[in-house]
């Protein structure tokens, strides 16, 4: 009995640790932005995919100025959606739809990534902002 209790709550911290580690709480849903820059480095490995991004100063939105971070899934969801390892590299032009951080950092979640080329790079299956119900930012 003790085992199963011993267990059961080793699975349960598990578990939590891993819900806890994957949050999108510290970005603001009700927000989507659009950025514009160049990349400056993309980071293929787990646990999440990083696009780091230096958004040259724009006279319509002075805030989003400077090197971004941007977040996506993990790499495995990422390929089911068309990324590889070679999706993007420094000096790319580029252009990102997501969520802005809570605190004002410059960082956000990634909903999608536009390509140079036009090819859209989804940030997961929901896709619940695309390119035809992008809201202005």
């Amino acid at each position: 009995m003790r085992f199963k209790l011993a267990f059961g709550i080793g699975a349960w911290l598990v578990a939590s640790a891993a819900l806890a580690h994957h949050s999108f709480a510290m970005f603001d849903q009700q927000q989507v932005w659009t950025w514009e820059g160049t990349v400056v480095e993309y980071s293929w490995r787990q646990p999440h995919v990083h696009i780091v991004v230096l958004v040259p100063e724009n006279k319509k939105n002075p805030k989003i100025a400077g090197t971004w971070d941007f977040e996506s899934s993990g790499p495995n969801i990422g390929a089911r959606q068309g990324w590889t390892r070679t999706s993007f590299k420094p000096g790319d032009k580029i252009t990102i739809v997501g969520n802005p951080k809570l605190d004002g950092s410059k960082g956000a979640s990634l909903k999608y990534a536009k390509t140079s080329s036009g090819q859209i790079l989804y940030h997961d299956v929901e896709r619940k902002v695309t390119p035809e119900i992008t809201p202005a930012s």
